[in-house]
């Protein structure tokens, strides 16, 4: 018997619920709750980061991934802080229930009712997916790591490495809603224009400047269980505190200093390299341009923060207002099922801990063909999906490409037509 022993701790610490370890910079991972949009940034978004949604005019889709962001801190048991100073916060008619529930109890539901629905949609997928892309690489979610709220994390669509039982991203159904009784037992924090107007009235050194009374609120709940350089009391659990900034540097924000974002920015990201915490933060860039151009400090946010993505849909693109008008009337049921909505345009992703971004080695859609910046989203009844943008099928899904049953063989080319002959002339391959 050997007289070697390995030391290990007494008690290891427990790493916090519905996380996993990225293996290509051993950084902690949270998941967006859009699978899609985790597998574009390396497997989720990293503890201590700073992820930067770029809003599109005229459309409200990144309001839907912030719903996502929300939805899946309440189904992780995560604390979450809403700081919204444009209008009042209503979490029940905003955030997605989970999928495969029940609509009254939105428990897992165990009846054959969901059972035949979801026989039906994966019926639906396999009738409108070509027979060339069903042996490619999925990512939305129909993994065992998102099946449910029952069911342990078993695997994702990266390869990242999963750390806890709890589902690591949970499915989502935009088509129902989280109850408000659920939401009143989650741990959530709501922080509107009302308790940023007290806020600042409380502190004499605000010299009303919102971003100030925003920055010293996060770092009260930093402080408050979620900073790495506190120890934890025995016998205690860490979790995770997600942030949500939704409309950062509108017309609502007021700051003393026309530079003040940016010293809100760098203030936030040094909290939260410290921390057991992770932000997510919808800004709206068509504020700050000038003859179509962007103003430089767009550019200086951008490198503040850890991921940059921005939103460009078709609706909300340089059109006309009748244009708009008439794309959305002509075909709207075809448009809502077959088209994209609009691009996904990648501005920058995380590098915590590494120099080089994790998704040219982790994400399946930059792998499965499609670079970096080829990406389309689309906005359907139930979900919301990020997916290689390909062109569409020339000629459109409605025009005829053989021909019918009933036409003759001898119409379909010309009287004396044959393979590199001319009409009238003798094919020069018949023998």
């Amino acid at each position: 018997m050997s007289s070697f022993k390995k030391r290990v701790p007494a008690s290891q610490p427990k790493p916090p619920p519905a996380t996993r370890v990225n293996p290509h910079s051993a950084q902690l991972l949270v998941s967006t709750g859009v699978p899609a949009l985790d597998d574009v940034l390396g497997g989720g978004l990293p503890v201590g980061g700073v992820l930067l949604i770029e809003q599109d005019r005229q459309t409200g889709y990144s309001n839907t991934l912030l719903s996502y962001f929300a939805s899946q801190a309440i189904a992780a048991g995560h604390k979450l802080c809403i700081v919204n100073a444009d209008r009042d916060v209503n979490l029940a008619s905003q955030l997605p229930g989970w999928a495969g529930v029940s609509r009254s109890t939105n428990e897992p539901g165990t009846g054959t009712g969901a059972v035949a629905e979801t026989e039906q949609c994966d019926t639906g997928d396999k009738m409108q997916i070509a027979w060339r892309y069903q042996n490619l690489p999925r990512v939305d979610g129909r993994d065992a790591d998102a099946q449910g709220r029952s069911e342990p994390s078993a695997g994702s669509s990266s390869s990242a490495t999963a750390t806890t039982d709890t589902p690591y991203c949970e499915k989502f159904d935009l088509s129902i809603h989280i109850p408000q009784e659920v939401i009143d037992q989650a741990r959530v924090e709501i922080v509107d224009s009302d308790a940023i107007s007290r806020a600042m009235a409380s502190m004499e050194s605000s010299n009303g400047d919102m971003y100030k009374c925003v920055l010293d609120k996060i770092s009260s709940l930093i402080n408050d269980g979620f900073s790495s350089l506190k120890p934890l009391p025995p016998n205690a659990e860490r979790n995770i505190l997600r942030i949500e900034l939704r409309s950062l540097g509108s017309g609502f924000w007021r700051g003393s200093d026309p530079n003040a974002i940016l010293m809100f920015l760098h203030g936030l990201r040094g909290l939260l390299r410290y921390s057991y915490a992770a932000c997510v933060i919808s800004f709206p860039a068509y504020l700050y341009e000038e003859a179509g151009v962007r103003l430089p400090i767009v550019r200086r946010i951008e490198h503040l923060c850890d991921a940059v993505i921005e939103l460009e849909s078709f609706e909300g693109s340089n059109a006309t207002p009748s244009s708009i008008v008439a794309r959305q009337i002509k075909g709207e049921a075809a448009v809502a099922s077959q088209e994209y909505h609009g691009f996904l345009h990648i501005h920058k992703l995380p590098r915590l801990n590494s120099l080089t971004a994790s998704m040219g080695r982790l994400s399946l859609l930059h792998t499965g063909g499609g670079s970096a910046n080829n990406l389309a989203f689309r906005l359907r009844r139930k979900k919301f999906s990020i997916e290689t943008y390909h062109l569409p099928i020339e000629g459109g899904v409605t025009e005829r490409r053989v021909p019918a049953k009933d036409e003759p063989k001898t119409s379909r080319l010309p009287s004396g037509a044959g393979c590199g002959s001319t009409p009238g002339r003798k094919d020069p391959l018949e023998f």
